[in-house]
């Protein structure tokens, strides 16, 4: 949302240097963490999380600190039902982007400490920037729910080599963690690999040609839709690569710094906002592929 400035100038959506106020709603894992709309009172309104406070508390106030030791002011709000429901802060920053950055690097450490010190799940469904200089917004939502679809499975049967396929897809596209769904989706992927290749062993062992490895289209700019969640921007990386490059890459940047926690190397953590657009980066391409290694396993045994 950006304001007409007198003399209908108007500022820089990306924003300018400054000082920036966010506002992280919080939400209970399972329960309210996907919009139908982009409305930031009603997601404000639905700000809930299963830490308590006393009935007559209605405002905390505390400090966080940032990795160069700077301290912060929070503000956490309460609602209706005296649980907490969002956190304030203001930032100084260069950007809208930057300021994101530095309000996730704040609160997102906060949110986990709170987890296990209460051991409660706690997470956000989305925040809200201005720039204060000039009443610029941004909304961020971390999920927006998909287009309604007609129901078409009239077997409700699966083949049982494909289970864990398909449960892999299902974990990758439901979860609201971006880190969680690369991990499902990766899963996916090395599991239909193994199938092709037991297949792909047979054949040659019979002295038969196996199939072309799948790869990207050259073109990738022919993929899905201008507005689809960023797949072809994703997909540029990897364009002409045969699938098994791609995994071979993501598997060596991505796939092991989220699965393994070895603080020696790269690793990557839900806590850092960098790491997190890391993985957002490379998620609609990591479902995309998994999509069409899905449907060539789903076509040696189709869905009953």
């Amino acid at each position: 949302m950006v304001p007409i400035l007198p003399g209908g100038r108007e500022p820089d959506p990306a924003g300018s240097p400054g000082k920036y106020r966010l506002t992280f709603v919080l939400a209970i894992p399972g329960r309210a963490v996907v919009l139908d709309e982009v409305n930031f009172a009603k997601l404000i309104a639905a700000g809930d999380s299963l830490l308590e406070v006393a009935s007559d508390v209605h405002t905390l106030r505390m400090d966080g600190h940032d990795d160069a030791g700077n301290k912060h002011a929070l503000t956490v709000n309460v609602n209706g039902q005296h649980r907490l429901r969002d956190i304030e802060l203001e930032v100084d920053a260069d950007s809208f982007m930057h300021a994101a950055s530095r309000g996730h690097d704040l609160i997102a450490p906060a949110l986990s400490r709170w987890a296990y010190l209460h051991d409660a799940p706690i997470t956000t469904s989305g925040f809200q920037i201005i720039e204060l200089a000039t009443g610029t917004q941004l909304f961020w939502v971390n999920r927006m729910l998909g287009a309604v679809k007609a129901f078409a499975d009239t077997g409700g049967a699966s083949h049982q080599d494909h289970r864990i396929l398909l449960s892999a897809y299902r974990d990758g596209i439901s979860s609201t963690e971006p880190l969680w769904q690369a991990l499902s989706l990766f899963r996916l992927i090395e599991g239909a690999f193994k199938m092709q290749g037991e297949r792909r062993a047979a054949l040659i062992a019979a002295g038969r040609q196996p199939p072309q490895v799948e790869c990207v289209p050259a073109d990738v700019t022919t993929i899905g839709q201008e507005n689809d969640y960023g797949l072809r921007d994703s997909l540029k990386p990897y364009a002409g690569q045969k699938f098994t490059q791609v995994r071979d890459t993501i598997r060596g940047k991505l796939r092991n710094a989220i699965a393994h926690l070895d603080i020696d190397s790269d690793i990557l953590i839900q806590d850092r906002w960098e790491d997190v657009q890391k993985v957002e980066q490379v998620l609609p391409c990591l479902r995309w592929m998994a999509r069409q290694l899905l449907d060539a396993e789903l076509q040696q045994t189709p869905l009953q």
